[in-house]
Parts: C-alpha cells; structure tokens; sequence
C-alpha cells in the first residue's frame, strides 16, 4: 500500500450521501459493522460500469443474508464477511449460496478483518469464493479493482447462460421438426400398406430405405443430443469460443439430417408419382453466370478452381427451372465434394442445333465400371469418399436421374480410375 492510499475500514464517521448515478447492478454488503456499510456506500456512490451503477443492500448477519438471497437471484456480487453472529458464519453462507441455492453465478468477495478465522488458501481451496480482500489492506482503488473484475466475470457468465437457453431452444427446435418429418415418413411408409402384390418389392425396398436413413440419422442426432447435455452439466468450464464451436457442431449435424429427410420424402414423392413438376421455358445462359459464387466458400477451403463455360446466345429448355438448378447443383456439389484438395473442376455448357449439353467434369480417382453400374440407384455404396469428411445420403444421383427423366433428358457418366469422372446431361432445346 502506498503512502497516499489509506485503509478504508477505519474509525471515522462517514456520511452516506445518496447516488445520482442509475441503479444496475445489485451488491449484497454482509458485515455485522455498521460502519463497514457505510464505508462501502460511500466509495462506490457513484461506482458505474458497463453505463450502469450500483443497487446496494445491506445484510448485518448471515442469517439475514441467506433471506435476502432468497428473494432476489440476480445479486451480481456479495462483499461478505467471515466472522458475524459465528466464527464462520461468512464460510457457511457461501455454501449455502453454492451447493443448497446453486447459485453459481454471483460473484463472492470475502472482505476479512480477522485473517486468522479464515486463511486465505485454506478458504481459496475449499470455498467457492472469487476473491479474497484483508480488511486492513484493503483501499479505495483495490475495491474499485475488485467490483470492476468481479462485475466482468459475472456479465460474462449472464452471457453464455443465454447462450446456453438459446442454444437448447434451437436443439428443441430441431428435434421437433425431425420429429414432425419423421411423422411425414411414417405416414407415406403407411400408404405403401394398401397397395396390391405387384408392389411388394417396392415395399420392402422401403423398409430398407429407412433402416438405412435412420442408420444416417442417428450420428448427427447422438452429436446434438451429447452436446446438449454436456452444456447443461459443464456451462462454466466453457469460454464463449467454445460455446459457439459446439454452435456450429449442432448446426451443421441439423443440417445434415434436414437434407437427408428431404431427400427421403422428394425420393418418396418421385417414386410414388406426388412429385409436381410444372414445365415452362427457361433460358439456362440468363443464369449461369452466377453459378459459381454458389460454391465460393467449398472450393476456397478445398483450394479447387472451379472453371465454368457458359454459352454467349440464348439457351431456352423445356424444364422446370427449380428442378434444374437442383440437378446441376447436385453434380456440382458432387464433383467438388470428391476432388482432392488443389484439383479444378469443369463445368461446360455447349449448344448446338437441337441438344444443350451440360458437363461436370472432376480430377478426383474416378468410379469403376461395376460400381457405374449403381450410381443411380438408392444408396449405391461405391468405394469413393468425399476428400472432406462432406456428408453423403446416398440418394442425390438417383433424384438427378429421376429429375432428368422427367424432363426429357438424358444423364450419362464417363469415368477413368484414378483420372477423374465427367457427368453429361442433356436436353432438347426449344425451337424458336
């Protein structure tokens, strides 16, 4: 302590003036001196953090603190003493707050002016306390510090608490609606029962089609479900990167399963003649151009080059022009997912007199014959693997294939193992 500063806790009378400053935060002062209360009143009058001041309230036994505690729960700091009605009713309290309250969140300064009731690190070591302040010691500045740390601490512990709430309503969120997709997939599963003998295979078929999408949906779902309850019983050993890592975690794996059940219940559509389709002209070279900021961030973690060749004169197609553009991002998607990392990728729109040709063409190792043989069939299981851990339902080529047929169009795959694989899909152009 330096000359200038001196000891706030000592003999003199104080007059506790009345705060101008906005009330925010609320302090708990537990001392059984009423001069240890007006002392701190005094100080901090005009306390403000974060463009808010202080609430402050005085507890002048442990006893009293304990009703005090109950009543409010958004106390941000007890200035606490140890020796009151009992040696160490001050140490009782604190666990009182902690282990009957659950209180973790308000932030406990033990201001002592008999050390030798409460040692420092006996009372560090077993006691949920965030500070420890010799009475005698202690100034002006050194409880200014104290309130200002401690004032951090618990704004940001307020913080990830509602980022934990809203981390839990989206998990809700989600697993409500795969619950309600799942009950989609239930009741479509439940029409096939009607049907006569001849769609008997169909609806075995079915019954594998599902075992394995659930099979797909079971990681994604365990990943939110363990996260969930990890952030429930760990919230405070976590910083807000962490926080906002197991975010992303949960984020994605609900992605990957909204795709999958969408893919499930357009599949489910297509095969029992649901899906609407509407055709009308298109003109695809209006578009095109655009198509590669689509895939800006996938190629630029993978270090692929996506090269794309668009006609300069009109391109008009008899389609459907959301059923289009899910073909092509498919391929797209597709070619880029499998190419190893620092390949290109090709995509070449050529028009000639009746045909538009579309070619997606990728660097990656290429699918053998036996196994091109599968590619458009549901969960075809080939050899090659996305070079990303990106997640696969099985189903896209085959919703391509379905898309394409009825639209008039055809889809070929041209492969070489270990050179890459180029899909070509084609349609009737619209005479003029």
């Amino acid at each position: 302590m330096s000359q200038d500063e001196k000891p706030l806790f000592e003999e003199e009378d104080i007059d506790v003036s009345a705060s101008s400053i906005e009330i925010g935060w609320k302090i708990l002062i537990v001392d059984d001196e009423k001069e240890v209360h007006q002392v701190t009143h005094f100080v901090l009058d005009d306390f403000v953090y974060a463009d808010k001041g202080l609430q402050m309230f005085n507890a002048y036994s442990a006893q009293q603190a304990r009703q005090f505690i109950q009543d409010h729960h958004d106390i941000a700091i007890i200035l606490l003493d140890v020796v009151m009605e009992t040696d160490n009713a001050g140490l009782e309290f604190v666990k009182y707050v902690r282990e009957e309250m659950q209180n973790h969140f308000v932030q406990i300064i033990l201001r002592t002016g008999q050390a030798g009731y409460a040692p420092e690190k006996e009372v560090i070591s077993r006691y949920e306390i965030n500070d420890y302040k010799n009475k005698t010691e202690l100034t002006e500045q050194k409880l200014f510090t104290a309130i200002t740390a401690n004032l951090r601490a618990y704004d940001n512990l307020i913080h990830l608490e509602a980022l934990r709430q809203s981390l839990e309503e989206k998990v809700f969120i989600r697993t409500r609606e795969l619950h309600e997709k799942n009950k989609e997939l239930l009741h479509a599963n439940q029409e096939l029962t009607g049907l006569n003998q001849s769609l008997t295979a169909l609806t075995q078929e079915k019954s594998e089609f599902l075992a394995i999408a659930a099979t797909d949906l079971k990681k994604p779902l365990e990943a939110i479900h363990e996260l969930s309850i990890l952030m429930q019983r760990s919230i405070h050993q976590f910083g807000r990167d962490k926080i906002k890592e197991f975010a992303k975690i949960i984020e994605v794996s609900s992605q990957r399963m909204t795709q999958l059940i969408q893919n499930l219940l357009q599949a489910n559509d297509i095969e029992t003649g649901k899906f609407n389709m509407p055709l009308g002209i298109y003109d695809v070279s209006s578009s095109l151009q655009f198509l590669a900021d689509d895939y800006s961030d996938s190629i630029r973690e993978k270090g692929i080059s996506l090269q794309i060749e668009v006609p300069h004169q009109a391109c008009k197609l008899l389609v459907n022009k959301r059923a289009l553009l899910q073909i092509l991002d498919n391929l797209i998607s597709n070619a880029i997912k499998y190419s190893p990392y620092g390949k290109t990728v090709f995509v070449r729109f050529i028009k000639d007199d009746t045909v538009m040709h579309c070619e997606i063409e990728d660097q990656g190792v290429g699918i053998n014959l036996e196994e091109q043989q599968r590619l458009f069939s549901k969960f075809p299981h080939l050899s090659p693997r996305a070079t990303a851990n990106e997640p696969e339902t099985g189903l896209g080529l085959f919703i391509v294939k379905k898309l394409v047929k009825t639209m008039n169009g055809e889809i070929t795959c041209e492969s070489t193992v270990g050179k890459g694989t180029t899909f070509i899909v084609e349609f009737p152009l619209v005479k003029e």
